[in-house]
């Protein structure tokens, strides 16, 4: 069996446990949860149709059930007032799309935060978690940073495009093999309510429609978010496969304290700076701590916790800095040496999990 084969075969089962996993019931489901209180949400209401292009397709174009409460079925969430904040904080760029063949238009304002998109939005996100057994918590700042959770954010710049940003190179590695074929047919046996819903607006995607002439297949509605979302997961779920397979076989020194919630780490890390520059980063640090005999845990790979402190080293000035890339200090975590060797991505996160506990603690993350 050669290697692509094998790739195949292990990726392949990885989905039919993703969507064929039986579901468990969480304390998220009491009844005496705060999730399952309905918290009051000031949604806006735009009569200026520049602003409420997107409220006036999703009515045209998107099923009713699609702007239904599904909290019973997901067996974890978070609150909407955290979507709701993220796309009323995004300070990034917007585009126009009528359909999915189209151009983006980049002259567009923010779009209507009305209840029907932001809901569409936070259902969406929902759905494709808890149809892929994933925890909502894991990847919210990513998706935060990167579109703000708005269905047509774009980067004017290299028209990285939707809610999960991507661009041709990312839309082409999904389509390669097949995947999004494979992974449909396997939605479509389950009996889950989120995959159900997943599966009816989730079909097939030409390589064609990589390029920006047709970036609008991230954008548009009603394949959008749920298309985005989906292509975000089977991009991450490669990069998964690659950890588990190459990468943590040949770093002992780190294999056995790298558990799931470290690898999702290292894969949104990798989704933003490439394979190549994560892998040289967690390289990097590994020789670091070999430095100064220090045994590697758990504790000191994990981004999210260690975010907060390592942005204050960044605060640091310039000689500072200087002083602590070339010094051999034997308490450094993960996150500090990525601070210290300019990864703004980072800094970026810690700036954005700082923001959003000022103002709603940890109830996204």
């Amino acid at each position: 069996m050669n290697r692509m084969v094998l790739f195949l075969s292990i990726l392949t089962l990885f989905l039919i446990q993703c969507v064929q996993k039986e579901r468990r019931p969480t304390a998220v489901e009491n009844k005496n949860s705060s999730y399952m209180v309905a918290e009051k949400i000031n949604y806006e209401i735009c009569k200026n149709p520049q602003k409420n292009y997107l409220e006036q397709q999703i009515l045209e174009k998107v099923l009713p059930t699609y702007l239904q409460n599904h909290e019973a079925d997901w067996e974890k969430k978070i609150p909407i007032k955290c979507v709701r904040f993220a796309q009323k904080n995004f300070k990034g760029s917007y585009a126009y799309c009528d359909t999915e063949h189209d151009r983006p238009v980049v002259t567009a304002p923010r779009p209507c935060l009305t209840e029907s998109y932001t809901t569409l939005i936070y259902n969406a996100y929902h759905d494709v978690k808890n149809c892929f057994n994933l925890d909502p918590r894991g990847s919210f700042l990513q998706i935060m940073i990167e579109s703000g959770f708005h269905l047509n954010a774009i980067n004017k710049t290299g028209f990285d495009a939707g809610i999960s940003q991507f661009t041709k190179n990312g839309i082409l590695r999904v389509l390669d093999t097949n995947l999004m074929r494979k992974t449909r047919e396997q939605l479509l046996i389950t009996s889950s309510p989120s995959c159900q819903r997943v599966s009816n607006v989730f079909d097939d995607l030409q390589k064609e429609s990589s390029g920006v002439d047709q970036r609008c297949s991230m954008m548009s509605v009603p394949q959008n978010p749920y298309r985005s979302l989906v292509l975000h997961y089977l991009h991450t779920l490669k990069d998964q496969i690659f950890f588990k397979t190459e990468f943590l076989s040949r770093r002992p020194e780190i294999s056995n304290v790298v558990d799931q919630e470290i690898l999702e780490q290292f894969v949104y890390m990798a989704y933003n700076r490439g394979i190549t520059g994560t892998l040289r980063l967690i390289d990097g640090y590994i020789m670091s701590r070999k430095k100064v005999n220090h045994q590697i845990t758990k504790a000191d790979l994990n981004l999210i916790q260690n975010l907060s402190s390592a942005r204050k080293i960044l605060k640091n000035d310039s000689d500072k800095r200087k002083i602590l890339k070339k010094s051999r200090i034997k308490n450094l975590n993960f996150a500090e040496y990525a601070m210290i060797h300019d990864q703004t991505y980072l800094l970026t996160m810690a700036e954005a999990r700082d923001f959003v506990k000022v103002y709603l603690g940890e109830e996204c993350f």
